[in-house]
């Protein structure tokens, strides 16, 4: 094998060998408090809250978000829903302002289109609550949410506790695309409260992450030119030692694209606007002053797009280089694999067996059981069943999913060299 690409393999492997081990000593040295860990609707009083719903043509779903928000249960009287019109150019306003008549804990605010962080900053002049949250206008969230974030912050008492993030799944999963987007999430929310336990999260998603209204507006609001807003405003906070903590089971549900064309779009925004953020914080990197963040999270951030490179490069090397050369083969020969099959031989080879690389072997097969693990563990934390769907999207997710995620993020980073900008 290629020195170059044998040297690719053996970073792969140390990559994820590390924090493999690293994300299973920390799922380990928990187990017993996730064991006991109870969430609650119960609070010591109820503070005045302010739910904020940006929406730009977003009239096949709005209607459902304002459902959802409106069956929060939670006093009327110490709630209220600011909803933005950006410049919705479908009936989106329409469908908005018919939705919340006689409903006096809405309102309704419209422009011309700025962005989705100049219109929450535009909301957030308006605000009357301790607490906010955001919740994007295709997401829709489970009645107790709410309370049960709120508890955090009772537990917590701590004023540093600036954002609870939710547990995020994809709404009714129905084709193969959103199936296996809904695997992933589960995951992410399993990695989520881990990163929690380590004050390591770097992202408050859209979809009803809860904000302490001071410290937000303290630091200026959310950052009109970042194309993730979300993340930016949790590396800012993370910057200033603030804290961000995860309500494991304060669930929420989103819309994920079903198609690969707004797939693609959304996660080379994500992408992009995350390498953007590394970039502007990067002071954080292995920097002791912020505990895990800097010496854990802001280095596994960089490792990814390390492992994308190189995943990318043996991938390129070890299947689409000699699959394109058996195509050529098949060409030259009309596609006649008679011969071919006539000499394929499946007779085992002691010595070929004995000169296996079995140090590689083992590495790899640790690394899938450690992945599979976690995979199973998500599902159990998320109180989900592994074949809810069944086994086919379990194939597409552990064989191909993690390559066109690293496809993206590798044209994100091309992206990020050219300084092409992207409008959120």
């Amino acid at each position: 094998m290629n020195i170059f690409v044998n040297m690719l393999l053996w970073i792969v492997y140390a990559i994820s060998l590390y924090f493999s081990i690293f994300l299973l000593l920390v799922y380990l040295d928990n187990r017993e408090f996730f064991k006991k860990e109870k969430s609650s609707t119960q609070i010591n009083k109820f503070p005045f809250v302010s739910i904020l719903v940006p929406a730009y043509n977003e009239e096949k779903t709005i209607l459902r978000t304002l459902q959802s928000i409106n069956e929060i249960e939670y006093p009327k009287d110490k709630l209220e829903v600011i909803v933005i019109d950006d410049g919705s150019k479908d009936d989106t306003k329409k469908i908005i302002a018919e939705y919340i008549q006689n409903k006096k804990h809405f309102q309704l605010i419209s422009h011309k289109n700025i962005g989705k962080a100049a219109s929450m900053n535009k909301a957030l002049e308006l605000t009357k609550g301790d607490f906010f949250a955001c919740l994007d206008a295709d997401s829709f969230v489970d009645p107790q949410t709410l309370r049960k974030m709120l508890n955090i912050y009772d537990q917590e008492n701590d004023p540093k506790l600036a954002i609870v993030t939710p547990a995020m799944k994809v709404d009714k999963p129905k084709n193969l695309l959103q199936r296996v987007q809904w695997l992933e999430y589960l995951v992410i929310i399993l990695i989520a409260r881990l990163s929690s336990r380590l004050d390591s999260l770097y992202v408050a998603p859209g979809p009803f992450s809860l904000y302490r209204t001071k410290i937000i507006r303290e630091l200026g609001g959310f950052d009109v030119k970042s194309i993730t807003e979300d993340q930016e405003i949790a590396y800012r906070l993370q910057k200033h030692h603030y804290k961000i903590k995860q309500c494991f089971d304060g669930y929420v549900h989103t819309t994920a694209p079903k198609e690969v064309k707004p797939f693609y779009r959304q996660r080379r925004r994500w992408y992009l606007g995350s390498i953007i953020c590394v970039n502007q914080y990067k002071e954080l990197i292995a920097n002791k002053k912020y505990g895990d963040f800097g010496m854990m999270q802001m280095i596994k951030n960089v490792a990814g797009y390390i492992l994308a490179i190189t995943g990318i490069t043996i991938a390129v090397y070890l299947i689409f280089l000699p699959m394109i050369n058996r195509v050529k083969n098949l060409i030259a020969i009309k596609f006649n694999i008679i011969p071919y099959l006539k000499t394929l031989s499946f007779k085992f080879n002691l010595i070929n067996f004995l000169q296996m690389d079995f140090r590689r072997s083992f590495l790899i097969i640790f690394i899938f059981v450690v992945g599979a693990s976690f995979f199973y563990l998500a599902h159990k934390n998320a109180n989900e069943r592994m074949t809810k769907f069944g086994f086919i999207p379990l194939i597409p997710y552990f064989f191909f999913y993690y390559l066109l995620k690293g496809v993206i993020l590798l044209l994100s980073l091309f992206e990020f060299a050219r300084g092409k900008k992207l409008k959120w």
